[in-house]
């Protein structure tokens, strides 16, 4: 673990050349009051940065390739794409990044941070490990919590049930708000990679007020992860927390930003910058087609050139799921494959998406376009920087009455272009296949299994326990089944 802190420190040096100027990581955010323990002020940017790659690292090259934005094309990668993936592949992700990496040094901050009074930590602590939560039950179901970060005294932790997990998603927003708003004896400054401030005065006035926010989006996020069990209440529910308060801009939203050099950037920039990356990879020929002449005959989505770099003839060439790489495949662009890309967490686009869902969900048809043709506008202006009217004209500009046609369709379609590899968007796919259907029924958009798969065309549903699980806590484990569904997934 020594090293992979080291890496994400040295990432954090890297975000604080680029975002303040003089990072110090011994002096980083060191209060006079709080001199005595400084250690919840080295912790907390390990901790994101571990809670990065463990959101977006094999997380997102997995679940971006099950839903056809890329395709593996050798290796791992490969095996992905065609169903065959392994519990070894999901080790590192399972024990550095999510449970030995971030789980274990957030509860280490709540601990620190109630024995100093540090609440602003301890709230930021709590929002982090409940989104951390959220992602482990939506990758792989029912996950070791209660009892798994206590290694000294339990060495088989039990299983804790999706359901009740969720419920602890919940518990720790609220808390976390609750601790925002409460007074701290010292604050996170510049050593927060989410929300960087250039002292802990600005980071109480400008980034907590942010935090908050992330909160409730948040909540909406997983309240609407619920769409299936209960369409109306968690319809409600998700409308409550961002009526609560939340982004109102793409400037306000979820993100870090690592750096400008290469050793400082993110997930996706640090697997694609070399050849292994590139040769095991590629943009799927499905989501390039989805994006070529959308607008209109020759008129492209704007958001391809900015997804996608041409080839050397100026061309956008995909690779067909579950194949070798195609002959003058086009790589990742610029929107992800550059050093200060940000990893998108939640964005401004994805909560009004998930407004626009929510009403429609209660047949508010009115409030739904409104928030959908934000959420389309949103996307547009923060990929290619600036406003697209005729792809507006065509795809934001729906009416209460034009949105009750293919509503849904048209919601899951876009919000999947707009949340290009992030591990989020094979939460919608799976959300918007109806309840009940066979497991060879695809979501939005629709999707066609590879013709090489080893699942009869079934298409996965989760991810797969790590080994070191199956050998060593092979009791408590609950399901092993990539084509099992999590309990919101029915």
């Amino acid at each position: 673990m020594n090293t992979i802190k080291n890496k994400y420190l040295a990432a954090w040096l890297g975000a604080c050349l680029f975002l303040l100027s003089g990072c110090d990581l011994q002096q980083a955010n060191v209060n006079p009051n709080a001199a005595t323990d400084v250690q919840v002020n080295v912790i907390l940017p390990v901790a994101q940065a571990n809670m990065v790659w463990a959101i977006s690292d094999f997380s997102a090259q997995t679940a971006s390739s099950l839903i056809q934005q890329m395709t593996g094309t050798l290796n791992v990668q490969y095996n992905v794409s065609t169903y065959a993936y392994l519990p070894t592949n999901f080790q590192s992700t399972w024990n550095n990044h999510f449970y030995a990496g971030a789980l274990m040094d957030l509860k280490t901050i709540m601990e620190k941070a109630t024995e100093n009074g540090s609440t602003h930590y301890r709230g930021i602590a709590k929002i982090q490990t409940a989104m951390l939560l959220g992602y482990l039950v939506d990758l792989w179901g029912d996950v070791p919590y209660s009892t798994a970060l206590d290694l000294a005294n339990v060495a088989r932790p039990t299983y804790d049930r999706g359901e009740a997990l969720y419920q602890e998603v919940f518990r720790l927003l609220d808390s976390g708000i609750e601790d925002l708003n409460a007074t701290s004896s010292f604050s996170p400054s510049n050593n927060d990679l989410v929300f960087p401030a250039t002292n802990e005065t600005n980071w109480r006035n400008n980034s907590r007020p942010r935090w908050i926010k992330s909160a409730n989006a948040l909540k909406a996020r997983y309240h609407n992860h619920l769409s299936k069990i209960d369409p109306n209440g968690s319809a409600q529910q998700a409308l409550a927390a961002i009526n609560a308060g939340t982004f109102v801009s793409n400037a306000e939203e979820m993100k870090v930003s690592f750096g400008t050099t290469p050793d400082a950037g993110g997930p996706w920039f640090g697997f694609l910058q070399n050849t292994f990356g590139q040769n095991n990879i590629s943009v799927s020929t499905f989501f390039i087609d989805l994006l070529r002449d959308r607008v209109a005959p020759g008129v492209n989505d704007p958001r391809l050139p900015f997804y996608v770099r041409p080839n050397a003839a100026g061309n956008f060439v995909g690779t067909p799921a579950g194949s070798p790489m195609a002959s003058g495949a086009s790589q990742v662009g610029p929107y992800i494959f550059s050093a200060d890309a940000p990893t998108n967490i939640v964005t401004y686009a994805e909560v009004k998406f998930i407004e626009a869902e929510a009403h429609l969900r209660l047949n508010q048809f009115a409030q739904a376009a409104t928030a959908y043709n934000a959420a389309v506008k949103a996307s547009l202006l923060r990929v290619t920087g600036s406003a697209q009217p005729a792809y507006e004209a065509r795809y934001a500009s729906e009416t209460a009455e034009t949105i009750q046609q293919n509503g849904l369709q048209k919601l899951f379609t876009e919000k999947y272009i707009a949340l290009f590899l992030q591990t989020e968007a094979w939460a919608d796919w799976r959300r918007s296949i109806p309840a009940g259907a066979a497991g060879t029924v695809s979501g939005i958009p629709n999707l066609n299994p590879p013709t090489t798969n080893v699942t009869n065309g079934v298409f996965p549903r989760r991810f797969l326990y790590p080994p070191s699980e199956l050998d060593n806590n092979s009791a408590n484990i609950p399901e092993t089944s990539l084509t099992a569904r999590v309990f919101w997934d029915r």
